[in-house]
């Protein structure tokens, strides 16, 4: 009995997707909008019905090559998602659907992670 919990607990962790490293280099941007999905516009959506007024979001999608595919990423971030400078970035690729992309703000210079939807190519 307790060869085979460990054989379980051995093939779960085995079988778990593990993050991928890679490379995202951005190409060009483009800004879309959409409605605000942050946790307070839920609960002002919650609270207000569903014919509340809800603000709008500018966010940027990206056209980027990753391993020398051209991939379209769509903002899935709750956030939106601000629009990187052209170049490449340090990104990891999450059970081969989502990328998490890392790079800095222009002058602040502040780091942040968004996720991205890997939604085709271009």
């Amino acid at each position: 009995m307790k060869t085979l919990v460990v054989l379980l607990c051995a093939t779960s962790i085995l079988a778990w997707a593990k993050d991928t490293p890679v490379d995202v280099e951005v190409k060009a941007t483009h800004a879309v909008t959409h409605e605000d999905q942050s946790s307070g516009a839920i609960v002002r959506k919650g609270l207000m019905g569903d014919n509340a007024p809800t603000r709008q979001v500018e966010s940027f999608n990206l056209d980027t090559v990753i391993n020398g595919e051209h991939v379209l990423l769509v903002c899935d971030d709750p956030k939106a998602c601000e629009s990187p400078a052209l170049g490449t970035y340090k990104g990891e690729m999450k059970h081969d659907k989502w990328i998490k992309l890392t790079f800095r703000l222009p002058l602040s210079k502040k780091e942040v992670s968004r996720q991205y939807k890997i939604a085709g190519s271009w």
